[in-house]
């Protein structure tokens, strides 16, 4: 039995902005030299309203640290504090968060299309 595989989305089609809480962040795909010199996969500018993600990773590596940088934006959004617990906390939850969209994808796909319903 083979399994097919849906092809995804060009991720430089995704959309340019994310919007968290009340603030729009830009999505910015990173340049493999610039990361370097960042010594970063991602980052998440609060003062400038920036989501970067470095642009060569594979997708499911972008699409994990797309996810752990907007977990950043929604600490930010919440107004939390503690910055010193805001990489740990974002560093456990960010992989359980996708496990759990990729292991129910009905669950997600119901509940996007729920919270897409204007009422």
């Amino acid at each position: 039995m083979t399994t097919r595989r849906r092809r995804l989305t060009d991720r430089r089609k995704l959309p340019s902005t994310v919007k968290i809480g009340i603030f729009v962040f830009r999505l910015v795909h990173m340049e493999p030299e610039e990361a370097d010199a960042r010594d970063v996969l991602g980052l998440c500018d609060r003062f400038n309203l920036i989501i970067y993600v470095r642009d060569d990773l594979p997708d499911s590596s972008f699409a994990e640290v797309l996810e752990h940088e907007i977990n950043h934006a929604c600490w930010h959004a919440a107004a939390l504090k503690s910055r010193a617990q805001e990489e740990t906390v974002v560093n456990r939850l960010t992989p359980v968060m996708i496990m759990a969209r990729r292991d129910n994808p009905e669950i997600y796909a119901w509940i996007d299309k729920a919270i897409a319903q204007k009422e």
